[in-house]
């Protein structure tokens, strides 16, 4: 798949106005964390709409676009969840 077509399917992504959310207020380093999370989270939110909105759209015929956003999905998942164990989250859920 090309630059092009990746452009084409990250730009043709929307979310509702209600989907954006805004961190709470925090000091300097967890905000900054805060707002790398919320960034990822917003990413892995619009790869999901996207995915779900050509999934659903059975008479396009385009599937570069769909394996396109088979893999922005697979990439802003694997982005937050690096992010969270990064930050130590997966010890916490496993009693560590």
């Amino acid at each position: 798949m090309d630059r092009a077509t990746l452009d084409r399917v990250h730009m043709s992504i929307e979310l509702p106005n209600d989907a954006a959310m805004s961190p709470p207020p925090l000091g300097d380093a967890a905000n900054g964390a805060c707002a790398s999370e919320t960034a990822l989270a917003g990413r892995l939110a619009r790869a999901k709409a996207n995915l779900d909105r050509l999934e659903r759209d059975v008479a396009s015929k385009d599937h570069s676009a769909l394996a396109a956003a088979r893999v922005e999905f697979t990439l802003a998942s694997r982005a937050l969840a690096d992010e969270l164990i990064s930050r130590g989250l997966h010890a916490s859920l496993h009693g560590a």
